[in-house]
């Protein structure tokens, strides 16, 4: 068991949680902390690690979601920097604003059936993302520093 020290420094033993706290775990508790690592989402839960993993494995979670979801964040904050920039090209602007539709409505999947793979269309829009910045950043290291 962990120990922590109370106000006067005395080392106290955390108590485990009661069988009942941990049946009352629901799948729309675990996916309120989906955008959190794991080990984040255990404490937010006041359950060890070792029984979110099981409590995850009941509902059918073979791996915790946090990752693929913040990597679609990213994907979006990416678009939003995007159309701002081509606010003046309406039809780029509408095909940036469809492609930030598509990858919430994929957000929104992830965070109802967690245990589902990427659509083929945000993979291969991910990989074209990926590309495009490193292929900036190997132009931007191979210019000459002034």
């Amino acid at each position: 068991m962990e120990e922590s020290c109370d106000e006067s420094g005395i080392a106290e033993k955390k108590r485990r949680a009661t069988s009942e706290h941990i049946a009352g775990i629901t799948l729309s508790d675990l996916a309120k902390n989906f955008g959190v690592p794991i080990t984040e989402a255990s404490r937010n839960l006041n359950v060890g690690l070792t029984v979110l993993k099981r409590k995850c494995r009941e509902f059918g979670i073979h791996r915790w979601p946090h990752r693929k979801i913040k990597s679609i964040d990213g994907l979006i904050r990416d678009l939003q920097e995007e159309a701002k920039h081509r606010e003046e090209d309406h039809k780029a602007l509408m095909a940036v604003t469809k492609r930030q539709m598509m990858l919430q409505n994929e957000r929104e999947r992830i965070e109802r059936t967690p245990f589902r793979e990427l659509e083929s269309e945000t993979k291969r829009f991910r990989q074209d993302v990926f590309r495009r910045k490193h292929k900036a950043r190997a132009l931007e290291s191979q210019s000459p520093s002034v």
